[in-house]
């Protein structure tokens, strides 16, 4: 019987957290150097209370006054995170095997689970670790059985306020960006919503976006594609067919494919 692959195996360890009483554009800063998109919001004795992740951020900001120009500029409030967290944390035993961890990401729509012991969080699950999951497994479906189709898109003439506001329309973390002749050249994230606040809303998305893609081929292995996001970090795996963009595979498409096997 082959024995499963556990959390405690994959985990990161130490946590990175928050205070109740951290600002929230301290918040975003933290988020944005380490390269994640939440943090648990921990108090004194180290009992978690919730999350505070770039939605949040994105959320507070559209909730700003508007500019003279009529566009909701994105305004971090100066505001301690305790006023827009997520209260709880998705939490998951160190003996779990990645599957379980997977399941919660899937079924929740989160990106990343607190491994907790003893009342302390001791770790985290994120997509990082799905994808190396994927990869050690082998997981041989297609990359076109399983990705999300279709993709929302936006031209590299939309500008900032067009991009954010699709975000927002389409509740989704990221859009591609496309060229004149539908190839994908980019993509908008929250990450670069975020970075991009003190800019014109008019000003053109290229000028913001990530111009960091991975693209790969509609039969692509599974476990193959997790291992070029892994060493790419990249967020999302843009899947072509003849030269055409044909869907995505999101971190949480690698999620459900791990939780169930």
């Amino acid at each position: 019987m082959t024995t499963p692959l556990l959390v405690s195996t994959l985990m990161k360890s130490p946590v990175l957290s928050v205070t109740p009483d951290t600002l929230v554009d301290e918040a975003y800063l933290l988020l944005a150097s380490r390269r994640i998109s939440s943090a648990p919001v921990v108090d004194d004795t180290g009992k978690a209370l919730g999350v505070v992740s770039l939605t949040d951020l994105l959320r507070i900001g559209r909730l700003q006054p508007a500019s003279l120009a009529g566009i909701q500029p994105i305004d971090l409030p100066t505001e301690p995170v305790s006023d827009h967290m997520h209260k709880g944390v998705l939490t998951v035993s160190p003996n779990a095997p990645v599957t379980a961890a997977a399941r919660i990401m899937a079924d929740e729509h989160v990106h990343r689970v607190y491994v907790e012991q003893e009342g302390k969080l001791i770790g985290v699950f994120s997509i990082e670790e799905v994808l190396s999951s994927v990869r050690a497994l082998r997981l041989e479906a297609p990359i076109g059985d399983v990705m999300t189709k279709p993709v929302i898109s936006l031209p590299l003439t939309a500008t900032i306020a067009d991009a954010t506001s699709r975000l927002d329309r389409a509740q989704v973390t990221g859009v591609v960006i496309v060229d004149e002749y539908r190839h994908p050249v980019g993509v908008f994230t929250q990450v670069e919503a975020l970075a991009a606040r003190s800019f014109a809303p008019e000003t053109k998305v290229e000028d913001v976006m990530n111009y960091g893609i991975l693209t790969q081929h509609v039969k692509t292995p599974l476990y193959r594609a997790a291992a070029h996001a892994f060493e790419s970090r990249a967020r999302r795996v843009l899947v072509l067919e003849n030269g055409e963009l044909v869907g995505l595979i999101t971190g949480l498409d690698f999620a459900r494919m791990l939780a169930r096997s």
